[in-house]
C-alpha cells in the first residue's frame, strides 16, 4: 500500500515514536483497523501532541518551505526528502510532520 491510498479520515494516531533515523506511527482508522507506518531516513520531526488527534488526511509534499529548511539544516538533498503531514480534522493544521526518505505501511486486521 502507498501512503496516498491510506484513508485516515476520522482516524487517530495511537502511538508515535522516534529512534535514530526511524519514526513509527500507529494509526487506528474509523473502522478500527490498525496501520503501522515506519518512516526511514528521518531527518526531522515537528509534533504537537499528535496522539488521539482526529485526523482528516495525510498531506505528502516534496516541495515546501519546511522541506527546504530541514534539508538546509541537515545538509540533505531536497530531492531525497519528503514531508508527511498528519492533518487535524478540527484545525486543518499538521499535528505531526515527518521529514524522511521513505515510508512502509503494514495493516493489521481488526
Amino acid at each position: 500500500m502507498i501512503i496516498s491510498e491510506l484513508n485516515v479520515s476520522d482516524g487517530q494516531i495511537t502511538e508515535f515514536t522516534v529512534q535514530s533515523d526511524v519514526a513509527k506511527v500507529v494509526l487506528k482508522d474509523w473502522q478500527e483497523a490498525t496501520h503501522i507506518l515506519v518512516f526511514k531516513g528521518v531527518v526531522g520531526v515537528e509534533a504537537y501532541s499528535p496522539e488521539r488527534v482526529d485526523l482528516c488526511h495525510i498531506k505528502v509534499s516534496t516541495e515546501s518551505e519546511k522541506v527546504r529548511k530541514v534539508c538546509s539544516i541537515v545538509e540533505a538533498d531536497e530531492n531525497e526528502i519528503t514531508e508527511y503531514s498528519f492533518i487535524s480534522a478540527w484545525s486543518d493544521l499538521p499535528a505531526l510532520s515527518i521529514f524522511g526518505e521513505s515510508v512502509e505501511i503494514k495493516t493489521l486486521s481488526t
